[in-house]
């Protein structure tokens, strides 16, 4: 039904002077569909603006207000609400001033006539009401508010970039030589795609101005569950009327509790007591930092005042952009031009001229990768532990499906060279004094070393 839709405006829109295409829904918002979906929620992906059909009647600014903000909820723009002006209830007089703020406007019109049982003269009437309403100043209104809001939105998509250009800043992104072109409009997102400006040398009347873009990156993988989820939405809508926000600090409230109960339940490790809730991936893994440290600090009685502490990682790791998980990777192009960036899991050797030649990457360990090669999965090891393993097959060998290679017992005698390989050297850098207060892991991929699987 919603591809059938589309195909059809489609044709439409090709058209020279089509006009308007209006498609008119049967019932309320949030009446079914032959799917059993809301049909606010089938027409959602196309994302069409909305001329809202308001109740005149007793309890209609309830039934108005209420199916607005289901469409509101859903990402819809509501451009005019229509209804008849009874002067009896006054709806349309408190709907005027409800969507003004909301910048839209609430057109009235004025009731048809009363039906005539004499059919020919119920006819005549009808018709007269139509012609009259044809030329009236409310339809005038209507349609006019709906060409500018049209219009509108066709400018602001053409001249976004441009404008973006001129006033933002973007985190990783290369600002060398970009020009507003190579910026990424974003009209909505929907499931698994964006819907995005067509470049101009492709914007015809053969195609739309807006084509579906997919989201690869689930939008730095926060958008699991796909984007414009109604149920997300409105479970997002109630923790913000209900709470807002917050202070957490020695308070709570059902959903944080909820929630820490649900983690911990489902890690059933003992050594997981507690919650600790912060605002994002970065300060999430400072705090984790802050915590390890003070916890190896008081266990082995180290004084971090005089104490250098060090942590272990991996090599193309990438934790945050805040200053301090920044130092817990190895120098790469996120952070080595970074004033302040003091490596943490490195030795630095004193009167050397450059911090970048005297790095000792001892460390930051680095580790065999799962690679898909010719339709096999396999195996690579590392240049320290190539004698040691040159005897093992299971190194040289494809697996058909990621589960046997992830089999560790079949497959013990690697990971117990590998093993034994950090174990020395960790004990190697233990006997020389280092301290090392945290253990920093990426477990399964490392993005930002692009996209390795260790």
């Amino acid at each position: 039904m919603r591809s059938a839709l589309y195909d059809q405006l489609s044709e439409i829109a090709k058209e020279e002077d089509s006009g308007v295409a209006l498609v008119e829904t049967a019932g309320g918002v949030l009446s079914p569909a032959p799917s059993g979906t809301t049909q606010a929620d089938l027409f959602r992906p196309l994302r069409l603006p909305v001329l809202l059909v308001g109740d005149h009647r007793l309890g209609g600014i309830a039934t108005t207000i209420s199916a607005f903000e289901s469409l509101r909820l859903r990402g819809y723009d509501v451009h005019s609400v229509a209804l008849f002006d009874d002067h009896v209830h006054g709806n349309l007089q408190y709907l005027e001033e409800y969507f003004k703020s909301r910048a839209v406007s609430a057109i009235g019109f004025s009731e048809p006539p009363e039906r005539d049982l004499d059919l020919r003269k119920d006819e005549e009437a009808l018709h007269a009401y139509y012609s009259e309403m044809g030329k009236s100043e409310s339809v005038e209104r209507l349609l006019q508010s709906f060409q500018e809001k049209h219009l509108k939105r066709v400018e602001d998509l053409q001249v976004d970039a441009q404008k973006a250009h001129d006033v933002i800043w973007y985190p990783f992104t290369q600002h060398q030589g970009r020009s507003p072109k190579d910026i990424l409009v974003i009209d909505s997102a929907y499931g698994d795609h964006f819907d995005t400006l067509r470049p101009n040398d492709t914007n015809s009347l053969e195609s739309s101005m807006l084509q579906p873009s997919l989201d690869g990156s689930a939008s730095w993988w926060t958008q699991g569950l796909g984007h414009g989820n109604p149920e997300l939405a409105l479970s997002a809508a109630y923790a913000a009327g209900r709470y807002g926000h917050v202070m957490f600090a020695g308070a709570v409230h059902k959903p944080a509790l909820e929630l820490a109960e649900t983690l911990l339940r489902m890690h059933n490790n003992p050594k997981l007591q507690k919650v600790f809730y912060t605002d994002n991936g970065s300060t999430g893994m400072e705090v984790a930092v802050k915590m390890a440290l003070r916890a190896a600090c008081d266990r082995y009685g180290w004084d971090h005042t005089k104490d250098d502490i060090k942590i272990l990682g991996l090599m193309n790791s990438y934790h945050g952009d805040t200053m301090g998980v920044m130092d817990c990777s190895e120098p790469s192009i996120y952070n080595k031009k970074v004033e302040w960036y003091q490596p943490r899991g490195c030795k630095c050797y004193q009167n050397c001229e450059s911090l970048l030649l005297t790095l000792h990457l001892l460390d930051w360990f680095d580790y065999p990768q799962v690679q898909l090669r010719a339709g096999k999965w396999v195996i690579t090891s590392i240049a320290d532990l190539e004698q040691s393993l040159k005897s093992m097959k299971e190194v040289s060998r494809g697996f058909d499906v990621p589960a046997d290679l992830f089999d560790f017992p079949s497959r013990s005698a690697m990971r117990t060279v590998y093993e034994k390989y950090i174990t020395a050297k960790i004990e190697e850098e233990v006997a020389q004094g280092t301290k090392f207060g945290a253990l920093m892991m990426e477990p399964i991929l490392l993005g930002a070393g692009g996209m390795v699987m260790p």
